[in-house]
């Protein structure tokens, strides 16, 4: 029997009604979102898109699924009020957690007959679990729990509030935090702790995204009372979950310094937080080994992080990651506010600094060489600080050369947005030899400072490379990647350049299912948009798991981050183009790109042509063949998948097509430009195919969004133009 909180999340969910541009299920809620290790707990998962078969796929080895039978269910012909798109259900399962499962945040997709769903955070624990019990909106409705427990909730409406009351003995110390934003829920959080006549003890909400934490000293024996709202009662809903937790462990606000080498001479790293008592040092260490193309953590990392290479202490949201060190890590003497105090640093190193105290500000000063370049590099919001900076470099006069703030650049406006507050890495061609200073700040340092506000200034000597983000092609949806026997699977690929690395690269992949492969692709040089096709044989067999996507320039081979969309823009249709507005993703956690194999193409395009030359600003001519399915009767429309091929995209309207296929035939000549400023070199061209038949007006008529389906790609290999004598 679903609880009475969880009914109305699912009722909500049935009126928001998304689609998914592949053929697989969406995923949009699980409750609860988490369970103790060694138990089994039974879970309801709400989307679109299932047939009765599901499965679980878990980031993390070692659960086990059962289906515990199908939840709630709409008639696709009733109507429904303020329903638009495809009807939701839910289903049921008994998850058992294994008993050495780590703590902390992993991910969860449903498999089914007709592929794979994006992610969901499920959090395995160590307290005692329990679901929140309504009515428990009023103090004298408070849910009794036991101090070291986690209850799970759902504030269902603006106005929702939730109450628990726990017991705690005088002078005892409690840290209570509501996670929100790390396990995929849109609630920001709103808790306070009090006494049982009302007296305000502690409040917490802001502590990372809607995420909130606080903690406090018992004055008293007795009952204590947690409220669990919505800040400012602004939204409710399905999608406002939470996992509340009422602890006497120490919470770690901080690890300090946050980089994965110590400096010379110091043994361990520090920790400031609540609770904290004797040693402070994070409990186990930071992963070891080769760190270069890795991001070891099971925290939220959005886009903008993507590039960075680090490690975490931690299973749970609480501290930070570490950048990995790429030279000497030295520290902030905390002695250097004023350019004449400033601290002399020797280049390379990592500079790990601090703004402890209001309108802290630190000077750093270095010694380079003329015709030296160095990169100034600085790293906050991307390493989980709040310290919001800026760079100011100036020679041993005060001549201010630069000063560098937020990074203007973005690899995509919606699915992968990279704008962050951390400025732009800026390249130093030293103009003379000298002592330079370089002062690191912060705008809001009057009001925004303290241990959580750190930052690591890296200088280094320039080094070109790369990093590379792969995602499902579906530009503002959650999805995932399901690829259709006998078929293609189209993915977008982002690539971080820096440091004048602008070769181009080649795409392959590895523990790829029987039948599967990954015919040569590469992303042209300079390039930061691609795409990568992966192709299935009619005679494979069902399959989920994980496969690794690697890119090789040269001596650099690089392995790509998976990501997905975590949720669409309120209010999005069916068939709308996607809104020029960033989407919320995060990197998936798990072993690699989750892939599933399921069902069978509508219909197959093949092109003739395996290799095209051309140069810049002429056409490609190729021959499209289509195959269908006994049961596909439609025209195919054609568009290109790709950058630089093809008519170029207009604001928010879908990509035009290049070619149609009519119904009655089966092959068709295809043209397509290639844009006049593509520089010369080795590019992959992906064309697509869609049902021609216009999709239905309005988001109201049940259905999905019209599915792309690629054709095997094209070496393009552009040549340059006779030199000018």
């Amino acid at each position: 029997m679903i609880s009475r909180p969880l009914a109305t999340a699912l009722a909500l969910i049935f009126g928001t009604g998304l689609a998914s541009a592949q053929s697989g299920p969406q995923l949009l809620t699980v409750f609860p979102p988490g369970g103790k290790a060694g138990e089994t707990v039974e879970v309801t998962l709400a989307g679109v898109g299932f047939d009765g078969e599901e499965q679980l796929l878990f980031s993390q080895k070692g659960f086990k699924a059962e289906s515990a039978g199908a939840g709630t269910k709409l008639d696709p012909k009733a109507k429904q009020p303020g329903m638009k798109g495809q009807p939701a259900a839910s289903v049921k399962f008994k998850v058992t957690v294994p008993k050495d499962a780590p703590a902390g945040v992993h991910d969860l997709r449903v498999v089914s007959k007709a592929g794979l769903s994006n992610p969901r955070a499920f959090v395995v624990s160590n307290y005692i679990e329990a679901n929140e019990t309504e009515p428990n909106n009023d103090v004298g409705q408070a849910q009794k729990i036991a101090l070291n427990s986690t209850v799970n909730g759902i504030i269902t409406a603006p106005t929702d509030v939730d109450y628990v009351i726990f017991p705690a003995k005088a002078g005892q110390s409690i840290v209570v935090y509501c996670l929100t934003t790390s396990i995929d829920s849109r609630l920001s959080a709103d808790i306070m702790v009090s006494t049982l006549d009302g007296k305000p003890l502690a409040v917490g909400r802001g502590y990372r995204g809607g995420d909130a934490v606080l903690d406090f000293k018992a004055p008293a024996d007795g009952e204590y009372l947690v409220r669990t709202a919505q800040f400012a009662y602004t939204t409710g809903g399905t999608d406002h979950f939470y996992r509340l937790t009422v602890s006497t462990n120490p919470w770690i606000d901080a690890v300090f310094p946050p980089t994965s080498s110590l400096p010379k001479g110091q043994t361990q790293w520090k920790s400031t937080g609540r609770n904290l008592t004797g040693n402070t040092t994070p409990t186990g260490t930071p992963a070891t080994g080769d760190q270069t193309d890795k991001f070891l953590t099971q925290r939220v990392i959005p886009p903008s992080a993507g590039m960075i290479d680090g490690v975490d202490w931690f299973r749970n949201p609480e501290g930070n990651p570490l950048l990995v060190s790429r030279g000497p890590v030295v520290l902030d003497n905390e002695d250097n506010d004023t350019a004449t105090k400033a601290q002399a640093v020797t280049i390379p190193c990592d500079v790990a600094g601090r703004v402890e105290k209001k309108n802290d500000r630190d000077w750093y000063s270095f010694e380079a060489k003329k015709g030296d370049v160095w990169t100034l590099e600085l790293f906050a919001e991307r390493i989980g600080s709040q310290f919001d900076g800026y760079l100011l470099l100036t020679d041993d006069k005060g001549k201010v050369i630069s000063e560098v703030d937020d990074g203007p650049d973005t690899l995509s406006p919606n699915q992968f947005y990279t704008k962050s507050d951390d400025p732009a890495r800026y390249r130093f061609a030293v103009p003379a030899d000298g002592t330079y200073r370089v002062l690191v700040a912060s705008r809001e340092a009057s009001i925004q400072f303290g241990m959580r506000d750190q930052y690591v200034l890296r200088i280094a000597k320039e080094n070109p490379d790369f990093r590379i983000a792969i995602m499902p092609d579906t530009p503002h949806l959650p999805d995932a990647s399901t690829l259709p026997k006998g078929g293609s699977l189209l993915l977008s690929v982002f690539v971080f350049r820096f440091d004048g690395f602008n070769d181009a690269i080649e795409l392959t992949a590895a523990n790829l299912p029987a039948g599967v492969t990954c015919p040569p692709q590469a992303i042209g040089a300079g390039q930061t948009r691609g795409s990568l096709v992966l192709t299935c044989a009619d005679t494979a067999k069902d399959w989920e798991g994980f496969v690794t996507i690697t890119a090789t320039a040269g001596n650099l081979k690089r392995t790509a981050r998976p990501f997905t969309v975590t949720w669409a823009i309120p209010g999005t249709q069916l068939n709308q183009p996607p809104p020029n507005v960033p989407m919320l993703t995060r990197m998936d956690r798990g072993e690699g790109l989750a892939l599933a194999v399921r069902g069978e193409a509508p219909f197959t395009l093949t092109i003739a042509e395996k290799e095209v030359k051309t140069k810049a600003g002429g056409k490609i001519e190729l021959n499209l063949k289509a195959t269908r399915g006994k049961d596909f009767k439609d025209g195919i429309q054609v568009i290109s998948a790709v950058p630089n091929f093809g008519p170029r995209q207009q604001g928010n309207n879908p990509v035009p097509p290049i070619a149609t296929i009519a119904a009655d035939k089966s092959e068709a000549k295809v043209s397509v430009d290639v844009q006049p400023n593509t520089p010369p070199g080795t590019y992959t061209l992906v064309l697509a195919g869609r049902k021609a038949t216009p999709p239905p007006k309005g988001g109201n008529a049940p259905g999905r969004l019209t599915p792309n389906f690629p054709a095997t790609p094209v070496t393009i290999i552009v040549e340059g133009n006779p030199k000018k004598k």
